[in-house]
């Protein structure tokens, strides 16, 4: 991660919005590789297909993140991966 990224000050003040947390989430991987680029996250009809076999939809942070940078394994494939949308389940016992 670059030495000029500095989270307190990035995070000074909290999160107070959804607008400001993905400020936050670009100022932060622009740190700590590339910047996010438009070609960086999960394509919606890839996102809308995992949407229709799971039979629900997902949640909307789940939701804006895959589209802002599901495709950045740099940034969702390390310590806990986040599931691309094709291998998305829901628990059974969820259903009920």
């Amino acid at each position: 991660m670059s030495g000029s990224f500095d989270v307190a000050e990035a995070l000074d003040g909290g999160i107070s919005d959804r607008e400001r947390a993905w400020a936050f989430i670009r100022s932060f991987a622009g740190a700590w590789g590339d910047r996010l680029t438009e070609g960086d996250g999960t394509p919606g009809a890839e996102l809308a297909q995992a949407e229709a076999a799971l039979g629900c939809s997902l949640p909307t942070a789940l939701h804006e993140f895959h589209t802002l940078a599901g495709a950045r394994t740099d940034l969702v494939a390390n310590q806990d991966p986040l599931l691309p949308p094709h291998e998305m389940f829901v628990h059974d016992e969820s259903l009920s």
